[in-house]
């Protein structure tokens, strides 16, 4: 930890104000990597629930557009879609920190709108997967609005691994990536113009990314756990699903069961630091009399499944276990307690954060802040009849598939390994696009409410994926085949519409409807 000490060599402050921000609220946003919420991912972070979520709001219908690391951050920071912000999968070819992004996305995400608006900016951990490569730009490449910058370079990892500190690359190798993240973070907040000015602050531990390491006193703390088996963990899966999913072994091997309940506790431990990290924050900003000041957003950037439908471990898959996020959020004039059912996605994550500073989203942007809607009560018979969209571009290549695995087709198949059993977890036609139709529940005694999914699938088959989740929650029975042609064509309109739609036109599809619903 050493580096920290000459930490004032690298960071740039900035330290004029603007007039006019002193009645805005601060802003800490934590984005977790791959945390689920369905598999109970929050089950680690104790101390998180009691401090945020018990202090605020946990929205409980909280969703991702597209399940997958870069092109879901790219929604978070932009929102918007990914077929607007042009990310479309992991790879610089995709779009990951790409030329595309960096020109006309970066310089025009909320960070950058509100560093322009007068906010001191800070950001360390992971960023884009492709972030601070030399194909992208290379360590010295410092997005824009960002005062002090530490981004990873490249995708998550604990140990050995480079930051781009203010657009230096500095090597780690011992240091324990989300222990660093937390030194950097008190370190930021131990400045004077925190308490001068209104600041942001985002932190993007690697918990809990694979490789699944652990902090050395965390090791072998939830020894005893096995990943939880829910109705759909390792189920056979027959022509009800897409190609993928019907690959073998299915279901995977009971000799496969032991790598499965590792990966979940480990999983686990990881979190326990960001626990941590969580906590040390609240007590510092609370030391400086700055916690009431301040909203503090927990979050990940998608979900993730460990053996549902014979899957080994991953994202990038449609089902809730993948697109659900945890979101708690605490700050002034917040409830305590509150359960909010409101759909809320990460392409509502800008206007948000734009809202707190009482700053005005652009046009451009796909979501709706959700900002008002916290202080609301959840129960109050306005429940949001909300349809959006969950899109997916599939990878293949034979760079993702290991040798031991001998695929005819490599150059279609991608995260081919024998440590899954050469189960492959994505595929070019992995490519999807899905209305998910979500109206919560308003009292228990309600039932016309809608929670539905409805997938196309871009492959030979053009096959099609549609689930009642009131009656089906873990995505059993594949409904597609029993629709009608009335509620298919409902669906496929819906879907149409929003695979092209940009700003106000995917607003539109929130607005309370009954009648339209199928």
């Amino acid at each position: 930890m050493e580096k920290l000490q000459v930490l004032s060599f690298w960071i740039i402050m900035v330290t004029w104000t603007v007039p006019g921000l002193c009645n805005q609220t601060n802003i800490v946003l934590v984005v977790t990597d791959d945390q689920d919420l369905t598999l109970g991912g929050l089950t680690p972070m104790v101390k998180t629930q009691k401090i945020i979520a018990n202090m605020g709001v946990t929205f409980t219908n909280a969703f991702v557009t597209t399940p997958i690391c870069c092109p879901s951050r790219a929604s978070m920071f932009s929102g918007q879609y990914q077929h607007n912000h042009q990310t479309l999968n992991n790879s610089v070819s995709g779009g990951c920190s790409g030329p595309y992004w960096q020109q006309h996305v970066e310089p025009q995400a909320w960070p950058a709108l509100l560093h322009q608006a007068g906010y001191t900016t800070f950001y360390a951990g992971k960023y884009l997967n492709q972030y601070g490569y030399r194909k992208t730009g290379g360590a010295t490449h410092v997005p824009a609005g960002w005062d002090w910058w530490i981004g990873l370079v490249g995708n998550s990892r604990y140990y050995n691994y480079t930051l781009s500190v203010n657009g230096t690359a500095v090597f780690h190798s011992d240091d324990y990536l989300t222990n660093v993240i937390e030194a950097f973070g008190l370190e930021f907040l131990r400045q004077h113009h925190v308490t001068e000015k209104n600041f942001l602050m985002v932190l993007a531990p690697p918990a809990p990314h694979a490789p699944f390491t652990p902090a050395p006193k965390y090791k072998d703390h939830y020894k005893n756990v096995t990943a939880m088996r829910t109705p759909n963990f390792n189920v056979p899966v027959f022509r009800d699903k897409h190609w993928l999913l019907q690959m073998p072994p299915s279901p995977l091997p009971d000799s496969m069961l032991p790598e499965l309940d590792r990966v979940y506790r480990q999983r686990w431990e990881t979190l326990l630091s960001v626990d941590d990290l969580i906590e040390s924050m609240v007590m510092k900003l609370e030391s400086l009399g700055l916690l009431d000041k301040t909203h503090f957003i927990v979050t990940s950037d998608h979900g993730y499944h460990v053996g549902q439908f014979g899957l080994p471990w991953d994202k990038r898959q449609p089902y809730e276990m993948d697109i659900r996020i945890p979101l708690m959020m605490r700050g002034p004039g917040l409830p305590h307690r509150q359960m909010d059912t409101h759909s809320v996605l990460n392409i509502d994550f800008a206007p948000t954060f734009l809202a707190m500073a009482d700053l005005e989203a652009p046009p451009w942007m796909d979501g709706i802040s959700f900002f008002p809607l916290s202080k609301q009560n959840a129960d109050d018979g306005t429940g949001m009849d909300r349809k959006f969209l969950i899109e997916y571009q599939g990878e293949g290549s034979r760079k993702t598939v290991s040798p031991n695995c001998l695929y005819d087709e490599a150059d279609t198949l991608s995260n081919c390994v024998p440590e899954q059993m050469c189960k492959c977890q994505d595929a070019r036609n992995n490519t999807f696009t899905c209305v998910r139709h979500l109206k919560p529940h308003i009292t228990p005694h309600l039932m016309s409410s809608y929670n539905f999914l409805f997938c196309k699938f871009r492959d030979s088959e053009n096959f099609t994926e549609a689930y009642d989740l009131n009656v089906d929650p873990y995505q059993l029975n594949n409904l597609a085949l029993s629709l009608s042609p009335a509620v298919e064509n409902k669906y496929m309109s819906w879907l149409e519409h929003l695979k092209s739609c940009s700003g106000l036109s995917c607003q539109l599809h929130h607005d309370s409807d009954a009648q339209s619903s199928p």
